[in-house]
């Protein structure tokens, strides 16, 4: 494998992980979720039923989302559109979710840190896509030929 191949594991691990653990919030009480909602500044939050399954439906694909990244990290060549895909999704719904946060009223310390967040993880993870894949194509009837002894003198 790459080192460029190594880092896009590590990237895909690492926001892989940070995003799984959005499955606590999925099962915690709704106690806690009134305490977490206040410390974060957002004030009270609702009691309707509709605003604790949006929170816990959230958390779940949230969690489910970081399963499948760190599921991809495995084999980056076998899983490359799949990552692909994921990358450009996180993009442009980040997008769409920032200008809805921004309507929202969502405090502008959320907004920018989970936009900035996923930029650099969708942005990442198409460059260092695009750089292995352009090592693969650049160096790749090389290496075979290396592998399978026939650039060896005499073979």
């Amino acid at each position: 494998m790459q080192r460029v191949e190594n880092y896009l594991k590590v990237l895909l691990q690492a926001f892989g992980a940070v995003t799984a653990i959005a499955i606590v919030p999925f099962v915690m009480p709704r106690s806690w979720m009134v305490v977490v909602h206040e410390w974060l500044g957002m004030g009270l939050l609702p009691d309707k039923p509709v605003v604790e399954y949006l929170a816990r439906t959230t958390s779940a694909l949230y969690g489910f989302l970081g399963g499948l990244y760190l599921l991809l990290a495995t084999d980056v060549r076998r899983y490359a559109r799949v990552i692909t895909y994921s990358a450009v999704a996180t993009l442009i719904l980040s997008a769409v979710n920032t200008a809805l946060s921004l309507r929202a009223g969502m405090p502008a310390w959320w907004m920018w840190s989970d936009m900035a967040a996923c930029w650099l993880f969708g942005l990442g993870i198409l460059f260092l896509q695009r750089r292995a894949d352009s090592l693969r194509k650049n160096s790749g009837p090389a290496i075979h030929r290396k592998q399978s002894g026939e650039g060896k003198a005499g073979a």
